[in-house]
């Protein structure tokens, strides 16, 4: 598959996720730090999953998939191991303008959570394009202990440095040169 890897504004995008297992429960919680605009829908959740739904007040539906539920949706994750069902609902919404994920199903997706960093205002996606999520999740760790601990006040100071500076090459150059700095002190 050929991912493009975008940056997509969560804001007023409604979420579903069916299922209420595992997988259901790592894809809320990466939805979370994004957004907290998210319905579970499932005949039964896992302790966890029931946990994370309290704590963060989303809306959690105890009942068997149904169409309706597709109704001014924005985002679909389908985290069900019933794979007939998996293609049921692909069927009733491969026609929709609603962005899919389905698990174990690549053919299916319009798109993948990567495994991905959020400090802050950084985040740093890493991705196999599917072909191995594994990988890609260790090598997020690996990844995840180069980054300092200082790096939401560096960021904070190049964003206040950016809206005060007028536009132009010259603001580009002195910003560049800031991160180019920063980035050599914590090489060392």
């Amino acid at each position: 598959m050929n991912y493009l890897p975008i940056f997509l504004n969560m804001k007023n995008k409604k979420v579903l996720v069916i299922g209420g297992g595992e997988v259901a429960h790592r894809k809320v919680l990466s939805l979370l730090k994004f957004t907290k605009d998210i319905m579970i829908v499932s005949s039964h959740i896992k302790t966890e999953l029931k946990m994370t739904i309290n704590k963060y007040s989303l809306i959690y539906l105890q009942d068997n998939y149904n169409s309706k539920y597709l109704e001014k949706i924005d985002i679909l994750i389908v985290a069900v191991d019933d794979l007939k069902l998996q293609k049921n609902i692909y069927e009733e919404t491969k026609d929709k303008k609603i962005m899919c994920n389905f698990s174990d199903f690549e053919e299916y997706c319009d798109f993948i959570l990567p495994s991905y960093i959020k400090k802050d205002d950084l985040v740093v996606c890493v991705s196999t394009m599917g072909s191995a999520p594994a990988f890609a999740k260790e090598f997020k760790k690996y990844i995840e202990k180069l980054i300092p601990n200082d790096i939401d006040c560096f960021l904070k100071q190049m964003k206040d440095l950016r809206t005060t500076l007028p536009k132009g090459k010259k603001r580009m150059d002195l910003l560049r040169q800031k991160a180019q700095k920063y980035i050599q002190n914590f090489k060392q």
